[in-house]
């Protein structure tokens, strides 16, 4: 759902679809829309036991980020939890330091653990590699980077009671070059638990950022006015994550979606990754 003013002059840029096809990701690419929501992704029961197993999980941990604070790098945590290992932490991880061999260490059985949590229904995940492959005429894969197979797949916890931090200030995510050069990076969320108010996707239809992008501090005074989107449990929205975006605060239950990351390059495999 669009909401207020942002709605005017905004939904042709927002594609609401009952299913998706290559054609969709292709206008994802090509920025003819910024946002594709699939109504209904996945079911409602599916949703609700996927949500209450990672709830009741003990291996989510405090999804922190490295941030710049006075030239010093600093890890902040801004009240999103996670179930799974996300790589875009550790592209500055040092060569010896074994964070990025501890991913790839660990993605294979972080995948068949979110698998079992979803069972006896296919994680929102799985059933989204397997329809991209289908329906791209290149087919998907999970990525490989650094001759190591990728994590495909996490959950993400936004704490209700913290969403306000992750609301502040929009982001962009931009696989660096040295790990693969794509042309469009787009993002895959599905949701599994959604607030009664708030907790809206927020989206700024501004042309997408390369790896290499620095952005200011108050961003968000910088940038034009924003769209929101209201998604319903079980839906699931497409967009380019080289855009700006943000999640409005929220009231209530936590917020509960999985997500994905799909690199796109002309001619090519997608390829899947976190």
């Amino acid at each position: 759902m669009l909401e207020g003013e942002e709605l005017m002059g905004s939904l042709s840029r927002v594609k609401r679809v009952k299913d998706f096809s290559e054609l969709d990701i292709e206008m994802l690419v090509t920025g003819e829309c910024v946002a594709l929501i699939v109504e209904g992704y996945y079911s409602a029961v599916d949703s609700d036991r996927l949500a209450a197993n990672v709830l009741k999980s003990k291996r989510v941990e405090n999804y922190t980020h490295e941030v710049s604070d006075e030239g010093r790098l600093e890890e902040k945590y801004f009240g999103v939890d996670r179930l799974g290992v996300p790589f875009n932490g550790l592209y500055k991880a040092k060569a010896g330091d074994g964070k990025r061999e501890h991913y790839y260490q660990q993605a294979k059985q972080s995948i068949q653990y979110l698998r079992g949590l979803a069972s006896p229904a296919l994680t929102p995940i799985d059933r989204l590699r397997l329809e991209l492959d289908e329906r791209m005429s290149f087919g998907a894969t999970v990525a490989s980077f650094e001759g190591q197979k990728m994590l495909a797949g996490i959950v993400r916890i936004t704490r209700s009671d913290l969403s306000y931090l992750s609301a502040e200030q929009p982001h962009f995510d931009a696989l660096p070059e040295q790990f693969a050069r794509l042309d469009a990076q787009l993002a895959a969320n599905v949701y599994l638990k959604v607030p009664d108010k708030g907790g809206e996707l927020e989206l700024w239809d501004v042309p997408p950022l390369g790896p290499l992008t620095t952005v200011p501090a108050d961003w968000r005074s910088e940038l034009p006015p924003s769209l929101r989107i209201k998604p319903l449990k079980g839906d699931m929205v497409l967009f380019n994550c080289r855009r700006p975006h943000a999640i409005c605060e929220f009231e209530g239950e936590d917020r509960i979606t999985a997500q994905m990351f799909m690199g796109y390059c002309s001619g090519q495999p997608l390829q899947m990754w976190n």
